[in-house]
């Protein structure tokens, strides 16, 4: 965005009214317009915008029958979640353990992972670490690791954190560079597929049908968990 001032027309005759006084009345109510879009982005993405109810369409299917993103739960599950997320995004972080204790508590929900590093290189060699985790069969554990980080994320925290996850670092860095190909692949399509479902930022989750822009505490999760549910008793 441009940060001059934006040139305003100026209707001629306009009694009382100087040319830099109205050019300043325009500025003013374009910022102020731009500061409460801001705003409510900012408020959307904290507290979760209201769900949207998505179809059984082509973008669907490819989102939740991906087989390179990580998944984790049962096979079987009744309910699947879906999360577009970003270690350096502060509302996936605080809004990440709720996942965690769903997942613990409710046995039949599955989770499908699409790290999708929006917020520069640092996001972008975290993800790649957590896809090549996953060839140790330590995604999960490298993702709440990465999650947990305190402060902002250096090469050394990601390292730190995937060591604390029980990865085998020299394996991890073997793989990440034999399969580089592959790993910026997979980013590519879990990019493709935020799009696709017009997302324009993260945190943003798939409870079923439903999708959600935005995080979402422990009630909202159980709350769109039982919509599922339902959905998916009337619909199959």
């Amino acid at each position: 965005m441009s940060s001059g001032e934006p040139r305003v027309a100026r209707p001629e005759g306009a009694a009382g009214r100087g040319p830099r006084q109205l050019d300043r009345r325009a500025w003013l109510g374009l910022s102020a317009a731009g500061l409460l879009g801001w705003g409510v982005s900012a408020w959307l993405r904290q507290q979760g915008a209201p769900p949207q109810r998505l179809g059984d369409t082509p973008v669907f299917r490819q989102v939740v029958d991906d087989p390179g993103s990580p998944r984790i739960g049962p096979t079987n599950a009744n309910v699947t979640v879906v999360i577009f997320t970003d270690y350096q995004c502060p509302v996936c972080r605080r809004t990440d353990a709720a996942l965690g204790r769903l997942i613990a508590q409710d046995l039949q929900v599955a989770v499908i992972y699409k790290d999708w590093p929006i917020l520069g290189e640092t996001s972008r060699a975290a993800a790649q670490v957590a896809l090549a985790a996953a060839r140790q069969g330590r995604y999960a554990e490298v993702h709440v690791a990465l999650m947990a980080s305190r402060g902002a994320l250096t090469a050394e925290r990601i390292r730190d954190a995937a060591l604390s996850a029980g990865v085998d670092w020299s394996r991890l860095e073997a793989d990440r560079s034999r399969d580089a190909a592959q790993i910026e692949a997979q980013l590519g399509r879990h990019a493709l597929q935020a799009f696709a479902l017009g997302l324009e930022g993260t945190p943003a989750y798939l409870v079923g049908r439903q999708l959600v822009r935005g995080g979402l505490d422990d009630a909202a999760l159980r709350r769109l968990v039982k919509i599922a549910r339902a959905d998916r008793s009337r619909h199959g």
